[in-house]
């Protein structure tokens, strides 16, 4: 049984209409999504996740284990949020893996209970969507039970422009 949200204090009526809204599982609005995000405290929505999460799984939670591999941070991007990226402009100052380097970084996690590993990083014009088809093979092959969650919208707008598989 999902747990009980009335030891929430509700800081506003507008958050006292949501939490009803969850507990009677009502859908939000976009506007309550971004009142939530702006007024709710982290307590209150973890307690209101919580309380979601126990009514559609039960006492159970879900962990993953993973690892990440950013293949580059050479970027012909310079978007704000990077903190680490190097334009390609100035590529000597940046790395970028091989396909074996990155295998071997999978490989380093063999007989360890990983269950994903995570690609991303710079966009890279000469890391294309054939370069990262090969890569996706070679994990699998190597472990077929790992999940692979790769690349950002960025990335992945990138490599289908350039292979004309996007407009």
């Amino acid at each position: 049984m999902a747990g009980d949200l009335s030891i929430l204090t509700a800081t506003s009526p507008h958050l006292t209409n949501i939490i009803q809204k969850i507990q009677k599982q009502e859908r939000m609005t976009p506007e309550e999504g971004v009142y939530l995000f702006e007024n709710a405290s982290l307590a209150e929505l973890g307690a209101m996740a919580n309380f979601i999460r126990e009514r559609k799984h039960g006492d159970i939670t879900y962990f993953n284990r993973n690892f990440h591999i950013e293949p580059t941070n050479i970027c012909v991007f310079s978007c704000k949020f990077c903190s680490y990226s190097k334009l390609y402009a100035h590529r000597e100052e940046g790395w970028e893996l091989t396909i074996d380097q990155m295998l071997e970084k999978v490989k380093a996690y063999d007989g360890k209970p990983i269950t994903e590993v995570h690609i991303v990083g710079g966009v890279h014009p000469k890391m294309d969507i054939y370069f990262f088809e090969e890569l996706i093979k070679k994990i699998k092959a190597h472990r077929p039970d790992l999940h692979i969650k790769g690349f950002t919208a960025v990335e992945l707008d990138y490599m289908f422009r350039k292979a004309k598989l996007s407009r």
